[in-house]
């Protein structure tokens, strides 16, 4: 199994939020966010805090705050896994919760993040939910992967996909309004 570069990832992913202010895994973000993660299961089906890597509120053009849930792995073909429909298998067939998928893929992980807020926050109608991945090739290059999902209660909780990214820098200030 390849080796996991996940740390050089996130730092990698960090480095598009200077001077905003982003959130780390046990920073509190707002009391509303943090209570929704804590209530909600964890990624792996069990009881427990929910921890994204990376956490931002997003301004809008037009004055709302997006929460954005991103996650981070660190090896090849992990950021994302898709069902026969082309969305993120985060349940089974029989309703229940993929938990091998939501630990072990960037995408599935942030969108169940972005399904808590939804689910357990009051105040917050949308969510982006995003996954970064990042692996060495055989040359020492990194590859980077950035996969942007939508996900609002008016769509019933159904991600919808944004786009791919080679970088965050769509998240910053001046580059807002060509993602909205």
């Amino acid at each position: 199994m390849a080796r996991s570069i996940e740390e050089k990832i996130e730092d990698w992913a960090k480095s598009f939020f200077a001077p905003n202010t982003y959130f780390t895994k046990t920073a509190s973000m707002n009391q509303e966010i943090d209570n929704a993660l804590r209530q909600a299961p964890s990624k792996s089906g069990g009881s427990g805090n929910n921890y994204p890597d990376i956490r931002y509120l997003l301004p809008t053009p037009d004055g709302r705050l997006i929460p954005v849930m991103i996650e981070v792995k660190g090896t090849k073909g992990a950021l994302v896994k898709l069902n026969e429909q082309n969305a993120p298998e985060n349940t089974k067939k029989d309703g229940t919760p993929h938990t091998q998928n939501i630990t072990k893929f960037a995408v599935n992980g942030a969108i169940h993040y972005a399904n808590a807020i939804l689910k357990y926050a009051k105040s917050y109608n949308e969510v982006l939910a995003i996954g970064v991945n990042g692996y060495e090739h055989s040359t020492q290059q990194i590859e980077h992967e950035v996969s942007v999902w939508y996900v609002s209660k008016d769509n019933l909780f159904i991600p919808k996909e944004v786009g791919k990214y080679t970088d965050l820098t769509f998240l910053q200030p001046n580059h807002t309004n060509q993602l909205f």
